[in-house]
């Protein structure tokens, strides 16, 4: 009963994601020895039937009757996928759809509407309220998205037409489909005095090859990126066939980020913006898949934990009345030290020198100095 109230349309939408084709796998069958009562006819009909290519294996130069395509698994033909499968983040979703009427009456004022929902919001990916589709004819649209999240995604899809009563009727599709991370990216931060050396691990988590085509990080405010992933040759690790990643496979990748501010010339607050400064950037990441298919995948910031500041630095030694910062053997000499206060308050300072601390240098006259309040 239930199929009998089902409602019947005149329009018919058919939807294919558009993505890249696999090569089919095949077992060949073994021919016969020469001993067997098949084994020449079978060989005559193989090197009689012409491949896909236009040849025969009788044209062929085979060695010893060694026939290249009966261990091959690969054959000539080409797969198309079957279902919308997984996508990853970083991709395009591409889809073909086929709006056609096989109905017997012109259909007027047919309107398509095509949405990407996700679980935050939905996107309309095409819209036209203006067709009129006669008996028999199809129409043909394509659409687009970047895959930007995580998680179901559902390709919407509504056909609204004027029935032959003159009734507005709506039809109705909709595909579900996954998308899954295809890159895991890990980072460990090493502090080298005012610099940061910063590894990253990235591991492929899809079920395929990929190759990297571009891995750049972009620094943020106030660092700049030194990219120490470089060759003996000046060639970049991830152009080289290093770049290729199985299914599992991980690479670890290093970067130095600097200041560009002199730290000759660097004040209190530029270096306290430096030393607390958690967000050290973005890593964008191209890669290629099977049959040429490009992804691109953009991390949110990297952060790190603030290494802060001592609280007392000492910014410069030098001996005066010499040159070069020299001193004399058995010569009693000055030395000028500047201590600054980094901190954000203000400080009671005592600086001591310690004796016997080298065994080439002996300290003469006080040994503490009381410096007072410092700001």
């Amino acid at each position: 009963m239930a199929s009998l109230l089902r409602e019947t349309h005149p329009l018919t939408l058919k939807v294919m994601r558009l993505s890249r084709p696999a090569l089919a796998s095949t077992r060949q069958l073994p021919t016969d020895g020469g001993d067997s009562v098949l084994a020449p006819s079978l060989l005559e009909v193989e090197q009689s039937h012409p491949t896909r290519s236009g040849q025969v294996f009788s044209d062929l130069q085979l060695p010893n009757s060694i026939h290249p395509l009966e261990t091959f698994p690969l054959s000539e033909t080409l797969v198309l996928p079957r279902s919308f499968g997984t996508m990853y983040l970083g991709e395009t979703f591409s889809a073909h759809l086929c709006l056609c009427n096989e109905g017997s009456f012109v259909v007027r004022e047919v309107g398509i509407q095509v949405v990407m929902q996700t679980s935050t919001q939905q996107l309309q990916l095409f819209s036209d309220n203006s067709k009129h589709l006669a008996s028999g004819q199809p129409s043909n649209i394509q659409v687009a998205h970047e895959i930007k999240e995580l998680g179901a995604h559902v390709l919407g899809c509504s056909v609204s037409y004027l029935s032959a009563q003159g009734e507005r009727r709506v039809l109705q599709k909709s595909f579900k489909f996954q998308v899954a991370n295809p890159l895991v990216v890990k980072t460990k931060v090493n502090h080298l005095a005012r610099d940061v050396l910063l590894e990253v691990q990235v591991h492929n988590a899809t079920q395929g090859t990929m190759a990297l085509e571009r891995l750049r990080f972009e620094a943020s405010s106030p660092f700049t990126a030194e990219d120490l992933n470089v060759a003996a040759d000046g060639t970049a690790l991830w152009e080289s066939h290093t770049g290729f990643m199985q299914a599992g496979d991980v690479r670890q990748y290093l970067y130095r980020l600097r200041t560009h501010i002199d730290p000759e010339q660097m004040t209190v607050d530029q270096e306290r913006a430096v030393q607390y400064a958690t967000a050290l950037g973005k890593l964008d990441i191209l890669w290629r898949g099977s049959f040429g298919s490009f992804g691109r995948l953009q991390t949110s910031q990297l952060l790190r934990k603030s290494p802060g500041m001592f609280l007392l630095e000492i910014e410069s030694v030098e001996i005066l009345g010499t040159e070069g910062n020299t001193a004399a053997l058995e010569e009693s000499f000055v030395v000028r030290a500047l201590v600054r206060n980094v901190s954000e308050r203000r400080m009671v300072v005592s600086a001591t020198v310690h004796a016997h601390t080298h065994l080439m240098v002996i300290s003469c006259g006080a040994a503490q100095h009381h410096l007072g309040e410092v700001d």
